[in-house]
């Protein structure tokens, strides 16, 4: 049984933690403001509640991260070096401007796939690859990108940092892709746009329609 006093602090620790509530309007360019302070607030709450006997359920949770973008055919070379690293397919470059790693405890290849997710069924994957069945009209073949990986709630600030350093240089515009958290299974979603992106939650008015599909 928790506290009366200790309640209210708990329902907000679970709340912040466990489902995404920030809604991100990140202009590009900027660090977001997802991280440390909430994150900090929500373990002193949960310390607060450990010294009172509470029993404290584990509310870190994980998200599953997809994205899908295109990227112009002439990307930069240190852009297209560092977006390799992070892919897990090179070196780390001598200077990474993704993020201010230090910051975040270290850098790390944020969207290096090829094993099975850690909290989610599937496998975390990135492909990065030459659209050269759609060229652009100027006969260029832009690089389309894919990522699906699972990210700890106390990365999820650092990820988001590298999402807006990637989509400052993508051309794709409107949806990029979902972010689900592994506690409840909201669903958000990332629109790019040209000020920035937005991380959108979105919930239906009433009952989904379901279409049985018969295989």
């Amino acid at each position: 049984m928790i506290p009366n006093r200790y309640a209210h602090g708990y329902r907000r620790a679970v709340r912040f933690l466990d489902v995404t509530k920030v809604r991100a309007s990140q202009k590009l360019g900027q660090n977001p403001s997802f991280d440390s302070p909430r994150l900090r607030g929500v373990r002193q709450a949960r310390g607060a509640l450990s010294v009172a006997g509470a029993r404290v359920p584990e509310v870190s949770g994980h998200y599953d991260l997809f994205l899908a973008v295109d990227l112009p055919p002439h990307l930069p070379e240190p852009v297209l070096l560092e977006l390799r690293w992070l892919l897990g397919q090179a070196d780390m470059p001598p200077e990474s401007k993704a993020t201010d790693w230090e910051s975040w405890g270290g850098p790390w290849q944020a969207f290096d796939g090829g094993s099975a997710s850690h909290s989610f069924d599937g496998a975390d994957v990135s492909l990065l690859v030459r659209a050269t069945d759609r060229p652009n009209p100027d006969g260029g073949e832009p690089w389309a990108l894919t990522v699906r990986t699972s990210v700890h709630a106390d990365d999820f600030g650092v990820m988001m940092d590298v999402v807006g350093w990637l989509l400052r240089y993508a051309t794709t515009q409107g949806w990029v892709g979902p972010v689900r958290d592994s506690v409840l299974g909201q669903v958000q979603h990332l629109v790019r746009h040209e000020d920035g992106f937005d991380l959108v939650d979105v919930r239906p008015a009433g009952q989904p329609k379901r279409v049985p599909w018969s295989s």
